[in-house]
């Protein structure tokens, strides 16, 4: 008797698999019941709710950061039916360059989202606004955008559509997670106490997932997520029923899932392992799954071939703002990786504090002999341990690891570089893995009568991620909101300093008051300066720095300051177009010796630490405007042209 108790009490537990004699009669249960999609239809109303509840205030927030590459300044966004075509064909960033630039490894290829905005904006936009943007100087007229119609972006609408697909994204998680773990949709539990339901919750608070939805631009990691979770679910559909449009079905779904994003692609491992785990006795169709979902991505890598014309390049950006571990050793590299992957593990438990920026170097270069980085080895080994531990004893244990480390993967940056050390949103599929576990936590004490402390610790999580989330929503509403906030967190980010530095400046240029404006400057300052600090190459972080530099020579006309951050930037960044334009303003009204020095002070540093004989040529014909009979002067021409190798050059300024 006490066997067949036990034998009985283990049916009723959630990682139960029924014998395959009893699959048949486990699959009726799944038919289509009033009580079912009265359930469902609850749980949606409830997610949409809780979701457009906590996210609310991004109704009123406009477009920040990188919306401007995939939106509001991207032509074939804006151009209505026009820039359809040009969606499918082009690498994504093409619309806002004005042609290919293959900035990070693999390029970028995710047409949905942007097809997504296109369509939204045609419905919501404001049709024959003109446009009133910033100079963009890498924004480059071609064939591909000359011609093209301008719809003004409805911002309201953009962040709508986000929220919404935030919550049909959490009902997805609901009835796919409902249906994978054997729940029956007619039985007699409170569906709205049970673990699918109680980690979709959790999911729809977690505040790992603001970045996604309250930034425009999130969009592709909420339509890849939610794509995949279908295709997960109709993938089961078809195991538990055996009708084969499902599988066609999920194959559509899947494809249109890899359109939105390449991380989708994690799932064509995910779907198969869960259902080896929880469907025993469905191997083949199993692997009739796998197969169908196989050519689907095939499908996809020979169309994103055919647009980009290669898969993942071989040699990566230089530059630490596109490729964060450029000139870094091995050791440094993977060292840094496994830092940040401890990291990820920290913000889906803990996610305080929170930051958009991960940059070089909010994220510290780290080695092997770094104890987060043992102690990240360590604590990913011991959870592969847990995985293959539980595989027989608790499933749903199993697949939360093995799904987390799927989805992790390609976000890694162990298998392609992604252009940053780590990023939250990279996170957003992956943290369903923790939602899932602590749901079960929670209702492991529930079922072992401890109702009061799983209450108590579903209600604070709960509480503590609305919080959290509550507070993160309003520093999206405008660049200089998510900068402040930023700058608090990543202080040793030369992109946030630089951000920051952009959102002062920004704010000056539209203030009227001469003492606010001054102000500005003079906050902006030392951010510019900080940034180039930390990386002194950096294009945007000079040209901030010059960019202040000249406002506040305008309001005080102090040459001094201006001379002096001139030949700083001017010797590592030559090439800044604004450097040159401000020189030849102010080239015949301030102090000519004072000129003429700064030019011979500049052309020395580019010639002898740098050899950018070029360079050095250009800024002193500068000088030639000012004393063309400086010896000085002339001296640094010869030079500068014996080192470029054109001695006859030379010999006109002897």
């Amino acid at each position: 008797m006490a066997k067949k108790k036990k034998n009985k009490k283990r049916e009723n537990i959630v990682e139960h698999n029924p014998a395959p004699q009893q699959q048949k009669s486990h699959n009726k249960s799944w038919k289509y019941t009033p009580l079912a999609s009265l359930q469902k239809g609850l749980a949606l109303l409830v997610i949409i709710g809780l979701s457009f509840l906590l996210y609310s205030k991004s109704l009123n927030f406009g477009y920040v950061l990188d919306d401007k590459l995939v939106y509001t300044e991207n032509d074939f966004v804006t151009a209505g039916n026009g820039g359809l075509k040009n969606i499918l064909l082009k690498e994504s960033f093409t619309g806002y360059f004005g042609e290919e630039k293959n900035l990070v490894q693999g390029s970028r290829y995710r047409p949905l989202s942007l097809i997504s905005y296109n369509l939204e904006n045609q419905v919501f936009g404001t049709k024959g606004t003109q446009r009133n943007l910033d100079p963009n100087p890498d924004k480059k007229s071609t064939a591909l955008t000359q011609g093209l119609d301008y719809i003004a972006p409805n911002a309201t609408a953009s962040h709508a559509i986000n929220i919404l697909l935030y919550a049909l994204c959490g009902w997805c998680i609901f009835i796919t997670m409902r249906r994978l773990l054997n729940r029956k949709s007619n039985d007699e539990e409170k569906w709205f106490l049970g673990i699918a339901f109680v980690t979709a919750l959790i999911y729809i608070v977690h505040p790992l997932h603001v970045e996604a939805v309250a930034n425009v631009k999130g969009r592709d990691e909420i339509l890849s997520l939610l794509l995949s979770m279908a295709t997960f679910h109709s993938a089961l559909k078809y195991v538990d029923t055996n009708k084969a449009g499902w599988l066609l079905s999920g194959a559509l779904l899947f494809f249109l899932g890899l359109l939105a994003k390449e991380n989708t692609l994690t799932f064509l491992a995910i779907i198969p392992f869960g259902i080896m785990l929880f469907r025993k006795g469905a191997g083949k169709k199993n692997t009739l799954v796998f197969a169908t979902l196989l050519i689907a991505a095939i499908l996809y890598l020979v169309l994103r071939f055919q647009v980009i014309g290669f898969l993942l390049d071989k040699a990566p950006s230089t530059d630490i703002m596109n490729n964060s571990f450029a000139g870094m050793s091995g050791v440094e590299k993977y060292g840094t990786i496994f830092y940040t992957l401890v990291y990820y593990l920290k913000l889906n438990l803990i996610p305080y504090p929170l930051t958009h920026d991960y940059y070089p170097y909010h994220i510290p270069i780290s080695t092997f002999g770094d104890w987060q980085v043992l102690f990240s080895i360590f604590l990913h080994l011991a959870l592969l341990g847990c995985m293959f531990y539980f595989w027989k004893k608790n499933k749903l244990i199993t697949f939360a690891i093995g799904y987390y480390f799927a989805a992790m993967s390609i976000v890694s940056n162990i298998v392609i570089s992604l252009g940053t050390f780590m990023n939250e949103r990279f996170a957003f599929a992956a943290s369903l893995a923790t939602c899932l576990l602590l749901a079960k936590g929670i209702l492991w004490l529930k079922d072992k009568n401890q109702k009061v402390p799983a209450m108590i610790l579903a209600g604070l999580i709960l509480v503590a991620y609305c919080f959290i989330t509550l507070n993160r929503v309003p520093v999206w509403e405008s660049e200089l909101a998510l900068n402040s906030a930023a700058i608090k967190v990543s202080k040793n980010s030369a992109r946030s300093n630089s951000f920051m530095a952009t959102a002062l400046f920004n704010e000056y240029k539209t203030t009227k008051d001469n003492a606010t404006k001054l102000n500005l400057l003079q906050r902006a300052e030392p951010y510019a300066a900080k940034a180039t600090e930390i990386h002194p190459t950096y294009y945007n972080g000079n040209l901030m720095k010059v960019g202040v530099a000249a406002e506040l020579h305008k309001m005080n006309r102090q040459l001094d300051p201006l001379l002096n951050t001139f030949l700083e930037a001017g010797t590592i960044r030559p090439d800044i177009g604004f450097l040159k334009q401000y020189l030849e303003y102010i080239n015949n009204r301030e102090d000519k010796n004072k000129m003429l020095k700064f030019y011979a002070d500049l052309a020395n540093g580019l010639i002898d630490n740098h050899q950018r004989y070029d360079w050095a040529i250009s800024y002193l014909q500068l000088a030639m405007e000012v004393d063309p009979n400086d010896p000085e002067i002339r001296r640094l021409i010869r030079k500068a042209y014996i080192g470029l190798g054109r001695p006859q050059d030379a010999e006109n300024y002897r």
